[in-house]
């Protein structure tokens, strides 16, 4: 192929990539897709590419491609395939998001992996620059690839098909409620759930001044268990609420002593939360740690920047509403069924200071089911 045909075919890549970013800016996603896919055609492919095609599908209700997408743009991001002995071939000297919550936690895991036997480069010189954001080009490498993912267990069933389940009334409007399920990972799922996510060194995002890390679709959290998980989530929900299509999905994990999240509702119209992490390793009273769910519905008229991340306003509409706080304590395998527009919190909470004892949220956030266009 000649240079100008492939300058030719550049220009009708980029000119193609505008129209499909123009398109998935007005939620107009079979025509994105249409176009990112002609990009794909054209020999040309990227990690914000597979991402922004992942999201397309994710929103048409096409789980199974949407994970296909998110996972090949992930390992073009991370290289996962490359690494030996724990370093990968190339990797970008930076220290943006090297925070001592980000050390840290990836020098408890690494030093958890290596307990295990699932790696064995780790020494406790790599702990120690880690821990101590010291910038070297082998802590560069650890902090922006993904140095160990484990092998997928791929339970018959992630969730309980019989969970406890309990109602609570909500006032905001006609039907609303919130729901808690006991026993909600099946036995299998459960193991397989906190397997991965305890051994995936994929906690890229780090919220340094709150205290926790965030594992999401777009950069390793989206497999075939996750998938499945996924389903089986929607499936819940549009069983005891309404029909509904994944919007969100993602994991949190928290240090020892977790602030949690302040005050807060969320953009979609479901939110699923899973604790898979059992409460016996809870370091406080019965009946702590878990999450308040607020008897507020935040109306259509307030932007999400107010309800999202104005926690001092919204302490304020519940004083001024007088409305009724439902803490759910936190119970190992319990999950949270509410209404995303519901004002609530997680709460603070003290869990053992061990890798594998410290408190991860599973949260999916799911819109109404709305016919296609």
């Amino acid at each position: 192929m000649s240079v100008m045909d492939v300058k030719d075919r550049q220009r009708q890549a980029q000119s193609l990539l505008a129209a499909a970013d123009d398109a998935l800016g007005r939620q107009a996603y079979a025509q994105a897709l249409g176009l990112y896919r002609q990009v794909f055609g054209l020999g040309f492919e990227s990690y914000p590419i597979h991402v922004n095609a992942a999201q397309c599908l994710k929103r048409m209700g096409d789980l199974d491609l949407a994970f296909q997408h998110f996972d090949r743009g992930f390992r073009i991001r991370r290289r996962p395939d490359l690494w030996a002995g724990g370093v990968p071939e190339a990797a970008p000297m930076t220290q943006e998001g090297f925070g001592p919550v980000a050390g840290a936690a990836l020098a408890g895991q690494l030093e958890y992996l290596s307990d295990l036997g699932r790696i064995d480069w780790f020494t406790s010189g790599i702990a120690e620059d880690l821990r101590s954001c010291r910038l070297t080009a082998q802590t560069a490498k650890l902090m922006a690839g993904a140095s160990y993912l484990p092998p997928v267990t791929l339970p018959e069933e992630v969730l309980n098909p019989a969970p406890r389940i309990r109602r609570v009334a909500l006032s905001g409007g006609a039907g609303d409620c919130f729901y808690i399920l006991d026993d909600v990972l099946s036995d299998a799922g459960r193991q397989a759930v906190l397997e991965y996510l305890l051994q995936a060194t994929i906690w890229f995002d780090a919220r340094e001044s709150r205290g926790y890390l965030g594992a999401h679709l777009h950069d390793g959290f989206a497999n075939a268990l996750v998938l499945r998980l996924a389903q089986e989530m929607q499936a819940t929900i549009t069983r005891l609420a309404a029909p509904v299509s994944v919007a969100q999905l993602w994991a949190f994990r928290y240090l020892r002593k977790s602030q949690g999240i302040d005050i807060h509702a969320d953009q979609g119209d479901w939110n699923l939360n899973i604790w898979p992490v059992d409460h016996a390793h809870l370091q406080a009273e019965e009946g702590a740690g878990g999450m308040t769910l607020y008897d507020l519905k935040i109306g259509a008229d307030i932007p999400f920047a107010e309800y999202n991340a104005r926690p001092e306003l919204n302490r304020q509409r519940i004083a001024q509403a007088g409305a009724q706080a439902h803490p759910v304590p936190y119970r190992g395998n319990r999950a949270v069924l509410f209404p995303s527009k519901y004002l609530h919190q997680t709460n603070a909470a003290h869990f053992a200071d061990t890798h594998e004892g410290r408190r991860i949220n599973i949260t999916m956030m799911a819109d109404l089911a709305r016919p296609s266009a």
